[in-house]
Protein backbone atom coordinates (compact mmCIF):
# COMPACT_ATOMS: atom_id res chain seq x y z
CA UNK A 1 0.00 0.00 0.00
CA UNK A 2 3.09 2.54 0.86
CA UNK A 3 4.32 1.71 -3.00
CA UNK A 4 1.32 2.81 -4.19
CA UNK A 5 0.96 6.19 -2.38
CA UNK A 6 3.96 6.60 -3.31
CA UNK A 7 3.11 6.28 -6.85
CA UNK A 8 0.11 8.85 -6.79
CA UNK A 9 2.29 11.49 -4.91
CA UNK A 10 4.99 11.21 -7.85
CA UNK A 11 1.48 10.88 -10.47
CA UNK A 12 0.69 14.35 -9.10
CA UNK A 13 4.23 15.94 -8.59
CA UNK A 14 4.82 15.21 -12.39
CA UNK A 15 1.52 16.88 -13.81
CA UNK A 16 2.81 20.16 -14.35
CA UNK A 17 5.76 19.53 -15.41
CA UNK A 18 4.12 16.50 -17.98
CA UNK A 19 1.69 19.93 -18.93
CA UNK A 20 4.40 21.75 -19.97
CA UNK A 21 6.10 19.28 -21.91
CA UNK A 22 3.29 18.70 -24.61
CA UNK A 23 1.26 22.12 -24.10
CA UNK A 24 3.69 24.16 -26.82
CA UNK A 25 3.15 21.09 -29.55
CA UNK A 26 -0.20 20.35 -28.97
CA UNK A 27 -1.01 24.19 -29.33
CA UNK A 28 0.96 24.14 -32.38
CA UNK A 29 -1.12 21.69 -34.13
CA UNK A 30 -4.10 20.71 -32.46
CA UNK A 31 -6.18 23.73 -34.61
CA UNK A 32 -5.46 22.32 -37.88
CA UNK A 33 -8.75 20.61 -39.64
CA UNK A 34 -8.73 19.40 -43.63
CA UNK A 35 -10.33 22.11 -45.93
CA UNK A 36 -13.85 20.26 -47.11
CA UNK A 37 -13.38 21.54 -50.32
CA UNK A 38 -10.03 19.57 -51.26
CA UNK A 39 -11.55 16.30 -50.20
CA UNK A 40 -11.34 13.85 -53.04
CA UNK A 41 -12.40 10.35 -54.04
CA UNK A 42 -10.46 7.23 -52.74
CA UNK A 43 -7.71 6.15 -55.05
CA UNK A 44 -7.82 10.25 -57.01
CA UNK A 45 -5.09 12.03 -57.64
CA UNK A 46 -4.95 13.22 -54.00
CA UNK A 47 -4.08 10.02 -52.39
CA UNK A 48 -1.93 8.95 -55.17
CA UNK A 49 -0.02 12.19 -54.30
CA UNK A 50 0.03 10.59 -50.79
CA UNK A 51 1.23 7.68 -51.72
CA UNK A 52 4.24 9.07 -53.00
CA UNK A 53 4.87 11.17 -50.10
CA UNK A 54 4.23 8.25 -47.72
CA UNK A 55 7.33 6.52 -49.55
CA UNK A 56 9.95 9.39 -50.56
CA UNK A 57 12.56 8.92 -48.46
CA UNK A 58 13.93 12.36 -49.78
CA UNK A 59 11.78 13.93 -47.19
CA UNK A 60 14.28 13.22 -44.30
CA UNK A 61 17.52 14.21 -43.19
CA UNK A 62 19.59 11.13 -44.29
CA UNK A 63 17.69 10.72 -47.56
CA UNK A 64 17.13 7.43 -45.87
CA UNK A 65 13.59 7.66 -43.67
CA UNK A 66 10.16 7.52 -45.20
CA UNK A 67 6.65 7.27 -43.12
CA UNK A 68 6.79 3.54 -44.59
CA UNK A 69 10.03 2.78 -42.47
CA UNK A 70 7.42 2.73 -39.41
CA UNK A 71 4.76 1.62 -41.29
CA UNK A 72 5.73 -1.37 -43.57
CA UNK A 73 3.23 -1.81 -45.91
CA UNK A 74 4.28 -5.58 -46.10
CA UNK A 75 3.03 -6.23 -42.27
CA UNK A 76 -0.23 -3.96 -42.04
CA UNK A 77 1.43 -0.57 -41.96
CA UNK A 78 2.71 -1.37 -38.79
CA UNK A 79 6.58 -1.40 -37.26
CA UNK A 80 8.50 -5.03 -36.67
CA UNK A 81 10.89 -3.50 -34.11
CA UNK A 82 10.25 -2.95 -30.39
CA UNK A 83 10.24 0.64 -30.36
CA UNK A 84 10.51 3.08 -34.03
CA UNK A 85 13.41 4.64 -34.80
CA UNK A 86 14.34 8.23 -36.04
CA UNK A 87 15.94 9.02 -39.28
CA UNK A 88 18.91 10.22 -36.69
CA UNK A 89 19.23 6.52 -35.20
CA UNK A 90 17.21 7.49 -32.21
CA UNK A 91 15.16 5.29 -30.61
CA UNK A 92 11.47 6.21 -29.25
CA UNK A 93 9.61 4.44 -26.51
CA UNK A 94 6.85 3.44 -28.16
CA UNK A 95 6.01 0.87 -30.76
CA UNK A 96 4.29 2.15 -34.34
CA UNK A 97 0.70 1.21 -34.08
CA UNK A 98 -0.98 -0.40 -37.81
CA UNK A 99 -2.25 2.48 -40.19
CA UNK A 100 -5.15 0.26 -41.13
CA UNK A 101 -8.39 2.03 -40.76
CA UNK A 102 -6.73 4.98 -38.91
CA UNK A 103 -8.87 7.16 -40.95
CA UNK A 104 -11.97 5.79 -39.32
CA UNK A 105 -10.81 6.55 -35.71
CA UNK A 106 -11.74 9.15 -33.56
CA UNK A 107 -8.60 10.01 -32.03
CA UNK A 108 -4.58 8.62 -33.30
CA UNK A 109 -1.35 8.04 -31.59
CA UNK A 110 -1.49 5.68 -28.44
CA UNK A 111 -2.24 8.58 -26.26
CA UNK A 112 -4.89 9.86 -28.53
CA UNK A 113 -3.20 13.52 -29.10
CA UNK A 114 -4.91 14.12 -32.43
CA UNK A 115 -7.97 14.25 -33.61
CA UNK A 116 -7.38 13.47 -37.08
CA UNK A 117 -4.73 11.99 -40.16
CA UNK A 118 -4.32 15.61 -40.92
CA UNK A 119 -3.16 17.00 -37.03
CA UNK A 120 -0.54 13.69 -37.11
CA UNK A 121 1.31 14.43 -40.25
CA UNK A 122 3.18 16.74 -39.05
CA UNK A 123 4.21 15.17 -35.82
CA UNK A 124 7.23 13.31 -37.59
CA UNK A 125 9.10 16.37 -38.51
CA UNK A 126 7.96 18.38 -35.47
CA UNK A 127 9.37 15.83 -33.17
CA UNK A 128 12.69 15.32 -35.10
CA UNK A 129 11.79 11.86 -36.37
CA UNK A 130 12.44 12.83 -40.00
CA UNK A 131 15.53 15.07 -39.65
CA UNK A 132 13.96 17.53 -40.95
CA UNK A 133 11.42 20.24 -40.05
CA UNK A 134 8.39 20.27 -41.91
CA UNK A 135 9.25 23.87 -43.91
CA UNK A 136 12.64 21.98 -45.15
CA UNK A 137 10.29 19.19 -46.42
CA UNK A 138 8.06 22.12 -48.36
CA UNK A 139 11.02 23.62 -49.60
CA UNK A 140 12.38 20.57 -50.86
CA UNK A 141 9.15 19.38 -52.59
CA UNK A 142 8.84 22.92 -54.29
CA UNK A 143 12.32 22.08 -55.95
CA UNK A 144 11.45 19.00 -57.53
CA UNK A 145 9.20 19.35 -61.14
CA UNK A 146 7.29 16.16 -60.27
CA UNK A 147 5.87 17.20 -57.28
CA UNK A 148 5.11 20.95 -59.02
CA UNK A 149 2.84 18.92 -61.19
CA UNK A 150 1.61 16.47 -58.79
CA UNK A 151 0.59 19.39 -56.40
CA UNK A 152 -1.17 21.16 -59.10
CA UNK A 153 -3.16 18.23 -60.58
CA UNK A 154 -4.72 17.32 -57.36
CA UNK A 155 -4.95 20.16 -55.31
CA UNK A 156 -4.28 23.35 -57.52
CA UNK A 157 -1.70 24.65 -55.65
CA UNK A 158 2.09 24.69 -55.02
CA UNK A 159 4.23 22.59 -52.78
CA UNK A 160 2.95 23.55 -48.83
CA UNK A 161 2.85 22.35 -45.65
CA UNK A 162 -0.82 21.87 -45.38
CA UNK A 163 -1.12 20.32 -48.75
CA UNK A 164 1.44 17.59 -47.72
CA UNK A 165 -0.82 16.91 -44.64
CA UNK A 166 -4.20 16.76 -46.41
CA UNK A 167 -2.45 13.91 -49.46
CA UNK A 168 -0.61 11.88 -46.69
CA UNK A 169 -3.98 11.78 -45.03
CA UNK A 170 -5.80 11.03 -47.50
CA UNK A 171 -3.77 8.26 -49.14
CA UNK A 172 -3.93 6.71 -45.40
CA UNK A 173 -7.94 6.52 -46.03
CA UNK A 174 -7.87 4.18 -48.48
CA UNK A 175 -5.90 1.50 -45.80
CA UNK A 176 -9.05 -0.52 -45.35
CA UNK A 177 -9.18 -3.24 -43.79
CA UNK A 178 -12.94 -5.96 -43.35
CA UNK A 179 -11.94 -8.71 -45.81
CA UNK A 180 -10.50 -11.37 -43.01
CA UNK A 181 -11.96 -14.63 -42.54
CA UNK A 182 -14.41 -13.65 -38.76
CA UNK A 183 -15.74 -11.17 -41.56
CA UNK A 184 -16.36 -13.97 -44.17
CA UNK A 185 -18.15 -16.01 -41.08
CA UNK A 186 -20.17 -13.09 -39.32
CA UNK A 187 -21.51 -11.70 -43.08
CA UNK A 188 -22.24 -15.44 -44.70
CA UNK A 189 -22.23 -17.82 -42.19
CA UNK A 190 -19.40 -19.68 -44.01
CA UNK A 191 -18.68 -22.11 -41.09
CA UNK A 192 -16.19 -24.34 -42.85
CA UNK A 193 -14.01 -20.40 -42.87
CA UNK A 194 -13.02 -21.25 -39.30
CA UNK A 195 -11.62 -24.10 -37.14
CA UNK A 196 -13.72 -25.66 -33.85
CA UNK A 197 -10.71 -24.34 -32.26
CA UNK A 198 -10.83 -21.09 -33.83
CA UNK A 199 -14.62 -20.55 -32.68
CA UNK A 200 -14.19 -21.29 -28.96
CA UNK A 201 -11.49 -18.81 -29.34
CA UNK A 202 -14.00 -16.53 -30.21
CA UNK A 203 -16.68 -17.76 -28.00
CA UNK A 204 -13.95 -17.36 -24.81
CA UNK A 205 -13.44 -13.86 -26.39
CA UNK A 206 -16.83 -12.58 -26.00
CA UNK A 207 -17.37 -14.81 -23.00
CA UNK A 208 -14.73 -16.06 -19.94
CA UNK A 209 -12.34 -14.17 -21.40
CA UNK A 210 -13.55 -10.76 -21.58
CA UNK A 211 -11.67 -9.49 -24.89
CA UNK A 212 -14.38 -7.51 -26.30
CA UNK A 213 -15.01 -5.40 -22.85
CA UNK A 214 -12.53 -3.45 -25.11
CA UNK A 215 -12.05 -5.03 -28.51
CA UNK A 216 -15.63 -4.64 -29.52
CA UNK A 217 -17.27 -6.86 -32.32
CA UNK A 218 -19.52 -4.81 -33.06
CA UNK A 219 -19.32 -0.80 -33.57
CA UNK A 220 -18.79 1.36 -30.52
CA UNK A 221 -22.25 3.29 -29.55
CA UNK A 222 -19.93 6.63 -30.25
CA UNK A 223 -19.00 5.97 -33.95
CA UNK A 224 -20.74 5.20 -37.04
CA UNK A 225 -21.93 1.74 -37.45
CA UNK A 226 -20.84 1.43 -40.78
CA UNK A 227 -17.92 -0.07 -42.27
CA UNK A 228 -15.73 -2.44 -40.91
CA UNK A 229 -15.63 -3.52 -37.39
CA UNK A 230 -12.75 -2.07 -35.60
CA UNK A 231 -11.98 -4.26 -33.07
CA UNK A 232 -11.64 -1.67 -30.17
CA UNK A 233 -13.82 0.85 -27.93
CA UNK A 234 -12.09 3.57 -28.79
CA UNK A 235 -10.96 4.44 -25.50
CA UNK A 236 -7.74 4.60 -23.28
CA UNK A 237 -7.05 1.95 -20.79
CA UNK A 238 -4.64 1.00 -18.23
CA UNK A 239 -3.51 -2.40 -17.97
CA UNK A 240 0.14 -1.90 -16.25
CA UNK A 241 2.24 -2.02 -18.87
CA UNK A 242 5.59 -0.24 -18.30
CA UNK A 243 4.85 -0.07 -14.55
CA UNK A 244 7.76 -0.54 -12.49
CA UNK A 245 9.32 0.68 -9.16
CA UNK A 246 6.46 2.62 -8.37
CA UNK A 247 5.88 4.40 -11.55
CA UNK A 248 5.29 4.76 -15.40
CA UNK A 249 8.32 4.61 -17.92
CA UNK A 250 5.46 6.39 -19.80
CA UNK A 251 2.01 8.19 -18.51
CA UNK A 252 0.24 7.55 -21.39
CA UNK A 253 -2.92 9.31 -22.01
CA UNK A 254 -2.01 11.52 -18.58
CA UNK A 255 0.59 13.26 -20.88
CA UNK A 256 -1.98 15.11 -23.29
CA UNK A 257 -5.19 15.31 -20.66
CA UNK A 258 -3.11 15.69 -17.26
CA UNK A 259 -5.92 14.03 -15.69
CA UNK A 260 -4.49 11.71 -12.85
CA UNK A 261 -6.57 8.81 -13.31
CA UNK A 262 -5.23 8.48 -17.24
CA UNK A 263 -1.84 7.60 -16.15
CA UNK A 264 -0.40 5.01 -17.49
CA UNK A 265 -3.66 4.63 -19.87
CA UNK A 266 -3.15 4.15 -23.87
CA UNK A 267 -5.96 3.53 -26.65
CA UNK A 268 -7.04 0.46 -27.14
CA UNK A 269 -5.61 -0.71 -30.29
CA UNK A 270 -7.58 -2.36 -33.25
CA UNK A 271 -7.32 -5.80 -33.69
CA UNK A 272 -7.60 -6.31 -37.43
CA UNK A 273 -4.20 -7.97 -38.50
CA UNK A 274 -3.14 -8.22 -35.55
CA UNK A 275 -1.27 -11.87 -36.32
CA UNK A 276 0.94 -9.81 -38.38
CA UNK A 277 1.48 -6.80 -36.46
CA UNK A 278 4.19 -7.84 -33.66
CA UNK A 279 4.97 -6.94 -31.37
CA UNK A 280 2.47 -5.58 -29.23
CA UNK A 281 1.52 -3.18 -26.57
CA UNK A 282 2.33 0.67 -26.46
CA UNK A 283 6.03 -0.04 -25.91
CA UNK A 284 6.50 -3.42 -28.20
CA UNK A 285 7.29 -5.19 -24.96
CA UNK A 286 5.16 -8.16 -25.94
CA UNK A 287 6.48 -10.04 -28.48
CA UNK A 288 4.02 -12.71 -29.80
CA UNK A 289 0.20 -13.34 -29.28
CA UNK A 290 0.77 -16.06 -27.10
CA UNK A 291 2.55 -13.59 -24.80
CA UNK A 292 -0.63 -11.35 -24.83
CA UNK A 293 -2.72 -14.07 -23.36
CA UNK A 294 -0.52 -15.28 -20.70
CA UNK A 295 -0.05 -10.79 -19.65
CA UNK A 296 -3.78 -10.65 -19.84
CA UNK A 297 -4.24 -14.06 -18.59
CA UNK A 298 -2.15 -12.91 -15.18
CA UNK A 299 -4.62 -10.29 -14.51
CA UNK A 300 -2.21 -7.91 -16.00
CA UNK A 301 0.72 -6.01 -13.93
CA UNK A 302 -0.97 -4.09 -10.88
CA UNK A 303 -0.82 -0.40 -10.37
CA UNK A 304 -3.00 2.54 -8.59
CA UNK A 305 -5.13 2.87 -11.91
CA UNK A 306 -5.78 -0.16 -13.02
CA UNK A 307 -8.57 -0.70 -15.45
CA UNK A 308 -11.22 -2.61 -13.38
CA UNK A 309 -11.48 -4.35 -16.60
CA UNK A 310 -8.61 -6.69 -15.93
CA UNK A 311 -8.40 -9.33 -13.81
CA UNK A 312 -6.68 -13.07 -13.54
CA UNK A 313 -8.75 -14.85 -16.16
CA UNK A 314 -7.03 -18.49 -14.93
CA UNK A 315 -7.23 -20.06 -18.68
CA UNK A 316 -6.08 -23.57 -19.31
CA UNK A 317 -3.68 -25.06 -22.34
CA UNK A 318 -6.98 -25.53 -24.82
CA UNK A 319 -8.13 -21.91 -24.20
CA UNK A 320 -5.26 -19.85 -24.07
CA UNK A 321 -4.55 -21.44 -27.72
CA UNK A 322 -7.71 -21.26 -29.01
CA UNK A 323 -7.79 -17.42 -28.37
CA UNK A 324 -4.68 -16.93 -30.16
CA UNK A 325 -6.47 -18.90 -33.14
CA UNK A 326 -9.30 -16.83 -33.05
CA UNK A 327 -7.08 -13.98 -33.24
CA UNK A 328 -5.59 -15.31 -36.79
CA UNK A 329 -8.72 -15.27 -38.10
CA UNK A 330 -8.72 -11.26 -37.90
CA UNK A 331 -6.22 -10.81 -40.84
CA UNK A 332 -6.91 -9.74 -44.02
CA UNK A 333 -7.11 -11.56 -47.57
CA UNK A 334 -3.99 -9.19 -48.76
CA UNK A 335 -1.19 -10.67 -45.22
CA UNK A 336 -2.53 -13.59 -44.71
CA UNK A 337 0.35 -15.28 -46.47
CA UNK A 338 2.71 -13.58 -43.66
CA UNK A 339 0.09 -14.78 -41.39
CA UNK A 340 0.65 -18.58 -42.20
CA UNK A 341 4.60 -17.80 -42.07
CA UNK A 342 4.01 -17.89 -38.54
CA UNK A 343 0.90 -19.83 -38.01
CA UNK A 344 -0.75 -22.70 -35.97
CA UNK A 345 -0.95 -22.54 -31.74
CA UNK A 346 1.38 -24.13 -29.28
CA UNK A 347 -1.93 -26.45 -28.36
CA UNK A 348 -0.57 -29.80 -29.68
CA UNK A 349 -4.07 -31.62 -28.37
CA UNK A 350 -7.04 -32.05 -31.07
CA UNK A 351 -7.93 -28.84 -33.03
CA UNK A 352 -10.54 -30.03 -35.37
CA UNK A 353 -13.69 -31.38 -32.83
CA UNK A 354 -13.62 -28.83 -30.12
CA UNK A 355 -13.50 -29.29 -26.91
CA UNK A 356 -16.05 -31.41 -25.08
Amino acid sequence: MKHWIQALALAAMASIAVAQEHQPFEQQFSGFEPDADVEQPLGGPLSLLGERLFHDTRLSGTGGTACASCHEPNYAFADQRQVSQSDGGQLGRRNAPSLINAGLLPALMWDGRFRSLEQQAFSPFARGEMGIDIFEAERRLNSDPEYLHLFRVALNSRPSANGMAIALAAYQRTLISGESRFDRLIRNSEADTVTALELDGFLLFEGKAGCSNCHLTRAPLNHRASGPRLFTDLGFHNLGIGFAAGRFADPGRYGVTGVQSDLGAFRTPSLRNVAVTAPYMHDGSLATLEDVIDFYDAGGRPNPFQSPLIRPLYLDDYERAALVAFLRTLTDQQFEHLASEDSGSTYSGDQTGGRN
